[in-house]
């Protein structure tokens, strides 16, 4: 009895470990290509796709306060086929927000 106790106690350290490991998961840095940028309701959405193949045409929002910003990043990159450094949490639900957005060469 004392061994399945012990197993049973194993089995659910393991699987709370297992499931709180994505969820945490802290914002990064992304090289990424811009697919689409535009408003979109009350928001500036801008669609990305990372080169290194971590998320591909994923949906982010432009916080209000730096909207008009992002857009003009979008947009410049789009136009000249330049890439973007983008700083965001990919593993929240929805729209994440973006933190920071850079062209690159």
């Amino acid at each position: 009895m004392a061994k399945k106790v012990g197993l049973m106690v194993m089995v659910v350290m393991l699987a709370v470990a297992y499931f709180t490991t994505d969820s945490n998961a802290a914002p990064a840095w992304y090289l990424c290509k811009v697919e689409m940028a535009g408003p979109g309701g009350s928001a500036i959405l801008i669609q990305l796709t990372d080169k290194s193949a971590s998320f591909t045409k994923k949906w982010l929002t432009a916080p209000a306060d730096k909207a008009k910003e992002m857009l003009a990043v979008a947009l410049t990159a789009m136009s000249n086929g330049l890439s973007v450094a983008v700083y965001t949490d990919t593993s929240l639900s929805g729209y994440p927000q973006i933190y920071s957005f850079y062209l690159t060469q």
